[in-house]
């Protein structure tokens, strides 16, 4: 008899295979376009060279409480504003997010401003947003640690956003 897999983690590969398929082809079947959208002779020439595409990120199947992460990033002139959820299985003893701002220099990401915040404690959701200021020419993104606290034992896991052009 076949080993059986556990349902979340069977439900885990079906959303990382239909989530690395819909990545790799766009809405005409072609090939999606990194850094939003924009291909290399749409790209602006400002600043620091376009950013590589989002790096994939997965949450372990075999957490035993928290469930998802999830964020964006929105883009104003001189500043953007990082959103982020973070999802448990169950209520939790403590439940947060930390927020890493990170700038493109060209070659590498690098961690400009961080900072964590913790929801309510005895909670399974949370949600908040950070806002910090941009230069004009720079890409940026958004890296988030979700993290639950629950009996004792901590789980974690990362999100990328995509990467935007300050204006």
């Amino acid at each position: 008899m076949g080993k059986r897999f556990p349902a979340k983690a069977t439900i885990g590969l079906i959303v990382i295979l239909w989530f690395a398929s819909s990545m790799a082809v766009g809405n005409t079947g072609g090939i999606a376009a990194a850094s939003g959208g924009q291909t290399s002779a749409q790209a602006i020439e400002i600043g620091a060279a376009a950013p590589p595409a989002v790096p994939f990120s997965v949450f372990d199947p075999n957490h035993i409480y928290l469930n998802n992460g999830t964020n964006t990033i929105i883009l104003a002139a001189g500043s953007l504003t990082i959103s982020g959820t973070t999802t448990a299985d169950v209520i939790t003893d403590s439940i947060g997010i930390t927020f890493y701002l990170q700038k493109w220099n060209g070659t590498s990401w690098e961690t400009i401003g961080s900072g964590t915040t913790a929801g309510t404690n005895l909670t399974n959701s949370y949600n908040t947003s950070v806002v910090r200021s941009t230069t004009a020419g720079q890409y940026y993104r958004a890296r988030t640690i979700h993290w639950v606290i629950e009996n004792g034992k901590y789980e974690e896991g990362e999100r990328f956003s995509n990467s935007v052009l300050a204006i």
